[in-house]
């Protein structure tokens, strides 16, 4: 009889460490980015923290422009295809709608009455400059 063995192991697209899926558990995350400093303790004694502080009170903008960076990337992976669905479901367009056709035809003749009034008062305007240059 053969036996199959598998683990399910996750790639974290943040910082690339891999984790056991089972174990995965983000509600036990602090909501803060943590720098830990530590010293060895010598060979086999394992490491001390001699300092631990937030990345967010400013001390390393560097990392901390990077991190955002790497999240603003994922955010958007993550969210594109769902943002892109919302717009839809909230402007639908059927553009066998004739009352549709019919609003954005006046639509359209009230952006050219107001081009055609812009156009009138830099003619205008051209002509007042130009009288007063006479």
């Amino acid at each position: 009889m053969r036996v199959n063995y598998s683990l399910s192991l996750w790639l974290c697209p943040l910082c690339g460490k891999q984790g056991s899926i089972r174990h995965y558990d983000p509600t036990d995350f602090e909501d803060d980015i943590r720098i830990i400093i530590k010293r060895g303790l010598g060979r086999g004694m394992g490491f001390e923290v001699v300092e631990e502080y937030s990345l967010l009170d400013g001390s390393d903008p560097e990392l901390l422009d990077l991190i955002s960076d790497r999240v603003a990337v994922l955010y958007d992976m993550l969210y594109e295809d769902v943002e892109g669905d919302e717009a839809e479901e909230e402007h639908p367009v059927d553009l066998e709608d004739e009352d549709d056709d019919e609003s954005l035809s006046e639509l359209e003749k009230e952006l050219q009455r107001g081009e055609e009034e812009e156009d009138e008062e830099e003619d205008d305007s051209e002509e007042r400059h130009a009288s007063s240059e006479e």
